[in-house]
Parts: structure tokens; sequence; C-alpha cells
């Protein structure tokens, strides 16, 4: 299987990196050049992802799966072993309400606040194939706004999470690999774990403990 990566660090691709290393899955991994745009170029947007978005997985037979949360399901299907879904219905359930809830409080907001302020430049340079811009971008001034909902909803979750070892009590899943990376793209661009989350620090610290983590030089758009 080859995973298709970005030449720097992005949040999605390395929940799915994490999640299949945890899983002890060998995976060829091929680094896309973001900064030439090639994940919007051919061969890639034609044979792997037509919507030229990053993660990708390219199985044996030339199948092409993305989505990172579609990406981390197929893992845990092939390898059920460790889990890092759910061994029942109602863990994995569990799993998946906290991982939607991470993504659309925390992640899409941090993202978002991200692209719209500090990427704004790169983004209103990618284009497609055709020329038509790949990524419509809110107001600047959303930027504050976002960024602001997902401040509040860390500070939220960090309320909920004490007295937890994990995101899912003591089981660790695919929400702590979601969560972590997010953290790491808040920490490596402008949008830190609030000082009074305390939760949340320790849970990155532990984390950036386990053998899987990110621990390389942040990068720029700029």
């Amino acid at each position: 299987m080859i995973f298709y990566d970005f030449d720097l660090f992005a949040p999605n691709p390395w929940i799915a990196w994490i999640f299949a290393q945890e899983k002890g899955i060998a995976l060829e991994r091929r680094f896309i050049d973001l900064f030439t745009r090639e994940n919007r170029r051919e061969p890639f947007i034609s044979r792997i992802n037509p919507m030229g978005e990053l993660p990708a997985l390219e199985l044996d037979d030339g199948t092409a799966i993305t989505e990172v949360t579609a990406i981390c399901e197929y893992f845990e299907d092939i390898r059920p072993d460790p889990p890092l879904i759910g061994s029942t219905p109602e863990e994995r359930a569990e799993t998946r309400m906290w991982v939607r809830r991470i993504d659309q409080n925390i992640a899409w907001p941090m993202g978002e606040g991200f692209s719209t302020e500090e990427g704004r430049a790169f983004f209103e340079g990618d284009k497609d194939i055709d020329g038509a811009v790949t990524k419509s971008l809110l107001p600047l001034e959303a930027a504050a706004v976002l960024k602001a909902k997902s401040r509040y909803r860390m500070v939220w979750l960090d309320g909920v999470m004490r007295g937890r070892e994990f995101v899912c009590g003591s089981r660790y899943s695919l929400a702590d690999i979601y969560l972590y990376c997010f953290l790491q793209f808040g920490e490596n661009h402008g949008q830190p774990i609030p000082e009074e989350a305390t939760w949340l620090q320790d849970f990155f610290v532990r984390m950036k403990a386990r053998p899987f983590a990110w621990h390389g030089t942040p990068s720029s758009l700029d």
C-alpha cells in the first residue's frame, strides 16, 4: 500500500499515518510537494484523488481511498488489533462521537482560522489544473472568530476530560490521535493550547512521548 502525504506537517495525513503505525501496518510513504501544487496536477488528480487533497491511500490493486476517517476505518477493518476505533458497537460509537466533536468544534475552526489569515496568500494562489481556485476563503475578519471558537471549545473539552486518561476514558483511540494532531497544528501555527487547559497540556505532553508522535520543525506556507 502507498500512503500519500505532504512534505510538511499537516494534521489530517498525520492522523492516518500515526493510526497505521500504532496498528503496525507497513506502508510505502510517498511525499507530495505542496508548494508546487503537485496534489492539484496530473497524474495525482486522475489516479488518486480528483479533489487534490491528502491523505490518500493506494491499495495494491490500484484502488484509491481518501478522507482521513475513511482511511482509518479501513485500517481498523484489515487490522482489528489493537482496536483504535473500538471492539464493540458501543466503543465504536463513542470513538466516532468524540472524533466528530473534535473535528467540528476544534479542528475545523482552527484550520479555517489559519487558512483565512496566516495561510491566506498561499491558498489564494492554490488553483487546479484549469486555473480555478480550489479553496473558498472566508473574509479576513472571520479569522479571529474562528480561532476564538476553537479556543473556547478547547477549554470546554478540557473541563469535560478532567479525571480521564484519554478522550474515551482509559481507552486509547482514534479520538486521541485526532485531537493530538490538531493540537500540534495549533502549536505550530499560533493557536496554542490555552494556559488554563491543564488537562490538554498534560495530554499533549503524554501524546508527544508516544513513539509515533511528530517531532519535526514547523513549516510555513508564507
